[in-house]
């Protein structure tokens, strides 16, 4: 199951999309779970209090650290850094998948603050 949360950066409109499934819980019920993700504990609360801050620390600044000529890339290297678990982000016109935007990075040496330790649970691991 795909889940799709806006996150405004500046004027634009972006979604991020993740990827969910249910699995058995401890206690045998189910429980969505990201999908492809090493934590994989989902909680759509804490998702839209990781993107409210996202949203509040932006700056144009902290954007084009990721690419200073491609304005769509530079947000979505500036979301993608801060919300690792996505599975790709959309706007209105244009959508890139996590496979595309891992090879861009690639490709093109795009310089990622990595932050091993990211867990959707634990505000103190997330890098603004």
């Amino acid at each position: 199951m795909k889940i799709s949360k806006r996150v405004k950066i500046g004027n634009n409109n972006y979604y991020i999309i993740v990827d969910v499934e249910y699995k058995k819980a401890e206690n045998k019920f189910p429980s969505l779970r990201i999908k492809n993700y090493k934590d994989d504990y989902w909680d759509g609360g804490d998702c839209s209090i990781l993107i409210e801050e996202v949203e509040k620390n932006y700056t144009l600044k902290k954007a084009k650290y990721y690419d200073k000529h491609i304005g769509f890339m530079a947000d979505v290297f500036y979301i993608y850094d801060r919300i690792p678990f996505i599975d790709g982000i959309k706007d209105k016109d244009a959508y890139i998948s996590k496979k595309e935007i891992d090879n861009y990075i690639k490709e093109f040496n795009i310089n990622m603050n990595q932050n091993p330790n990211f867990k959707l649970n634990d505000a103190r691991t997330w890098k603004l």
